[in-house]
């Protein structure tokens, strides 16, 4: 890892453990079932958090050809960690999905990669969005995982342009759920996808930016990631 690290895994811990210690009760106002919120998850997310500090830092652009296999460390990370035993442990279905990410052709990261070159002169809040929508909603990037996965290539992006991570709070945790439900049940392709989803896109930017305020104590020092540009 970079020791040029800008991420205060800290405070962004301490902001999991506190949706973690109230998920049970938080959960009563979401719209669908969510898998408990275990330590392993919290540890792994924290993990994947590290990672994409790392890549800010290194200046990895996860939407240059050569580098868009990085985005499967992310989901790797998300989802079992990036201790060896585990990775061996998973290995069968990493390889699945490593083949459904490069050759999924209605949701893979070829369609992610077009859409994000076709809007890359959006807003950072409407691209960041718009990615998320694309990796979340019906056929999914990855086979699972997609929600924190895309939750921290939006923080990618986010902190790439300079600005703050999304980072799970008690505070945002309905906001983000409850459209995230309607992201994933929603495909991406379609007459339907035509008008729903730049509205979708749309709030689901609006929201980005309502939380960009409050997670810059997840910076240490407080300080933004100015050093970085918007052109990720």
């Amino acid at each position: 890892m970079s020791a040029n690290r800008r991420l205060d895994l800290s405070a962004i811990e301490r902001a999991l453990r506190e949706v973690q210690g109230r998920f049970a009760e938080l959960s009563k106002h979401f719209t669908e079932p969510r898998d408990p919120f275990t330590d392993e998850v919290l540890q792994n997310v924290l993990e994947g958090y590290a990672l994409i500090d790392d890549y800010v830092a290194r200046g990895v652009d996860l939407f240059d050809l050569q580098q868009l296999n990085l985005m499967l460390e992310i989901n790797a990370t998300v989802l079992c960690g990036r201790a060896p035993a585990s990775r061996l442990e998973f290995a069968q279905h990493l390889a699945a999905t490593e083949e459904h990410f490069f050759n999924n052709r209605e949701g893979g990261i070829k369609d992610l990669y077009n859409w994000y070159c076709a809007y890359r002169s959006e807003s950072i809040w409407k691209r960041a969005a718009g990615v998320y929508v694309r990796i979340l909603s019906k056929p999914q990037l990855f086979i699972e995982g997609n929600n924190r996965s895309g939750s921290l290539i939006v923080s990618y992006l986010l902190m790439r342009a300079g600005l703050p991570p999304f980072v799970l709070t008690l505070d945002n945790a309905e906001g983000y759920f409850n459209p995230s439900s309607v992201i994933r049940n929603s495909a991406k392709h379609g007459v339907k996808a035509l008008y729903e989803f730049p509205k979708i896109k749309k709030k689901y930017a609006a929201f980005l930016e309502e939380q960009a305020p409050e997670p810059k104590k997840f910076f240490l020092n407080g300080k933004k990631l100015s050093v970085y540009q918007e052109g990720a």
